[in-house]
């Protein structure tokens, strides 16, 4: 009994507990609510006390559709680690993938649904008076315009919406802050497909990256820094130079900081640069021509180094070496249509490079056509100007939301309109600007409490899993809702399985479909390979001439500001998670704050010292921001970070620095 407890050691134990609760209190953190013990005696069938289960699933921080590993202790879910078998991110992880955990176990998500009442306050209600306002405003609607508005989703849950609104005669918007529109106007230009082809960074032996920051931010940046680690090491049975970068764009971001060589071009002459690169290659025939790049020696001649040096801020004997370099290197590969150079011109920008990686014989090796990335899901920003339109001319009787949060990323044009909408119903985990403004909130499942897939590429298709029970109850999937609504039993799993069951039919030697199902929620779905085509440069000189040429706004002499996405916090989806807004900026080191970084020449023009505070004003609105004196950014060009500004999202994230979507115009693009 000596290492059993008395009624001695039970008071001693008890007397440290309380003396501790009191000191707490006295600093003013106060002890933890009271929560109750509850024994876990009868287990669930797949769990042992104190061994970890590992489930297989897909991330859904990002569009990326990183496999990953989630670990699983007594019902709750404690880690998350990339999956080796997934072929996107093979085995890695980012910071916000591993932050999904504070997604869900946020202090401030949704636990029931809400309504707005006469005072216009939101306040709990059930799920049965809930469903039934939904169902009363869906038939009220169905014929004055109904419209979901739906983030970036691929998979069973994308097609369950499109099948809900033809059943009720409403229409589809799809909006992503950043949807690569440049990119997909850019490949259209010159391949007459708005497909994104596979960029093979592995392979390739000299990347030039035109503010592309394909190792944080662009397109899927673990898959890429996997790819590019593999490029740049120094392996047995590979060349022994490793893989050479080369960062043009105004600003330094991670990418950058890891490149050899940084061409500081001016903003928006990115596109001249790179014909001025592909004029050099087809002169000097550094390279083997395609048999259609003689039709572009007339338009490459205007590009010339001495003519373009002077315009972009690089001299003409850098553009020549840069040339050679890259068409000699057996392995070229350049990419653009990063979101910090969304010029006017951008997709002229993106164009101009596909131009340049066509003559230097990257595509078809190191660019391939075929497994192309889902980023048209992504939505185009003109449909969601016209719903922004459609609300304000009170068009919109029913507006859905959900996966987007606009009300936070576009001006104040668009929460003026969404007032002007009859009802408002959103589907979400927290309360952000958007759902804060909704008639009726509907909670919805956190990604790792239920069942969905996606198809982050060509010839994968990802399947996510619920790894547990919900944190909280009163939570239902958005699918087992919208099934509901159109009388069909059996819930969203039943749904997503039949989908799955109509793909097993068109698998060849996949067994039995209980097999094939086990399989993939083993494995985190199933993975194959996207066959390749050849693609044909059909690029219009003219019209690519023409895409250049649009300059960007205002006079020459004004400072160019660059709004780019924060690393972690991107477009302020991350900000409600602690993790994420105390992990220093890797370039910065600031963290719980937002920046705007100038050059010292600048600096010193403006007679300003890192920590003062600087008013930043465009067309579009003004900004309050600290400055970081840097060298990574080019004299006369100023950047800021999005992802903070909210004034809802949760304690974490409201009430937090300024947010720099405010200094953007919410007019399209002519792309």
């Amino acid at each position: 009994m000596s290492d059993g407890i008395n009624r001695r050691r039970f008071l001693k134990v008890l007397g440290v507990t309380g003396g501790g609760a009191a000191a707490l209190s006295a600093c003013g953190i106060g002890p933890e609510p009271t929560r109750k013990l509850v024994p876990y005696l009868v287990s669930p069938e797949d769990q042992i006390p104190g061994n970890a289960t590992v489930y297989a699933s897909t991330c859904r921080e990002c569009a990326a559709g990183c496999g990953i590993h989630v670990r699983v202790r007594e019902g709750h879910a404690v880690k998350i680690e990339g999956n080796p078998e997934s072929p996107v991110n093979r085995g890695r992880l980012c910071a916000r993938g591993q932050a999904a955990l504070q997604g869900l176990y946020n202090p401030d998500r949704l636990r029931t649904p809400k309504a707005r009442t006469a005072d216009g306050q939101l306040a709990d209600i059930t799920w049965d008076e809930a469903l039934q306002r939904l169902d009363e405003q869906v038939r009220g609607a169905s014929e004055q315009g109904i419209v979901f508005l739906t983030g970036h989703d691929t998979g069973a849950m994308d097609e369950l919406v499109d099948e809900w609104l033809a059943s009720v005669g409403g229409r589809r918007v799809r909006y992503e802050p950043f949807a690569y529109e440049a990119l997909r106007e850019g490949n259209r230009l010159a391949w007459g497909s708005a497909d994104v082809p596979h960029y093979d960074l592995a392979a390739a032996k000299y990347v030039l990256s035109f503010g592309a920051d394909f190792l944080d931010t662009w397109l899927d940046p673990v898959g890429f820094q996997n790819a590019f680690a593999r490029a740049r090491a120094f392996e047995a049975g590979r060349a022994v130079n490793p893989a050479r970068l080369v960062y043009v764009g105004p600003r330094l971001p991670v990418t950058g900081m890891n490149a050899d060589e940084w061409l500081a071009a001016a903003p928006g002459t990115e596109g001249k640069l790179a014909l001025a690169l592909a004029y050099v290659i087809v002169r000097d025939g550094l390279s083997p021509l395609p048999p259609d790049a003689d039709r572009l020696r007339g338009l490459l001649a205007e590009y010339a180094p001495a003519a373009v040096g002077p315009e972009t801020g690089v001299p003409a004997d850098v553009i020549e070496r840069v040339a050679r370099d890259f068409a000699r290197s057996g392995a070229p590969l350049a990419l653009a249509g990063g979101m910090a150079a969304h010029y006017p011109n951008a997709a002229g920008i993106v164009a101009a490079v596909n131009v340049l990686n066509h003559v230097a014989g990257a595509s078809g090796r190191t660019l391939r056509h075929g497994a192309a990335l889902p980023v048209a899901a992504a939505g185009r920003y003109a449909d969601m100007a016209e719903l922004t339109g459609d609300l304000a001319d009170g068009a919109v009787a029913l507006l859905l939301v959900r996966g987007a949060n606009p009300a936070h990323t576009l001006s104040g044009g668009f929460i003026q309109a969404l007032d002007r909408a009859r009802f408002v119903v959103s589907f979400a985990t927290t309360l952000d600007e958007t759902t804060a403004a909704a008639d009726l909130v509907l909670p919805d499942l956190h990604p790792l409490e239920q069942w969905n897939d996606s198809r982050p590429r060509a010839g994968v298709t990802a399947l996510q899993q619920p790894v547990m029970q919900p944190v909280f109850a009163d939570c239902r999937s958005a699918g087992d809702v919208l099934l509901g609504l159109m009388g069909r039993s059996g819930g969203f799993r039943a749904y997503l399985e039949a989908r799955w069951r109509e793909q097993h039919a068109r698998a060849r030697g996949a067994g039995s479909f209980e097999a094939y199902w086990m399989a993939a929620l083993q494995h985190g779905g199933v993975y194959g390979e996207a066959p390749t085509r050849a693609a044909r440069l059909t690029v219009d000189p003219a019209g690519l001439r023409a895409a250049l040429d649009v300059g960007i706004d205002g006079p020459v002499e004004q400072t160019v500001c660059v709004v780019f996405p924060h690393p972690v916090l991107h477009d302020g989806r991350g900000a409600d998670k602690p993790w994420l807004q105390e992990l220093p900026d890797p370039v910065s080191k600031i963290a719980w704050h937002a920046w705007v970084e100038v050059h010292p020449e600048t600096a010193g023009t403006w007679n300003v010292v890192s920590g003062d505070i600087v008013l930043l004003t465009s067309p579009a609105g003004a900004v309050r921001a600290p400055v970081w004196v840097t060298p990574s950014v080019r004299p006369g060009t100023v950047a800021v970070p999005t992802g903070q500004g909210h004034v809802a999202s949760g304690r974490y994230a409201r009430d937090r620095s300024f947010n720099a979507f405010t200094l953007l115009a919410d007019a399209p693009t002519a792309w």
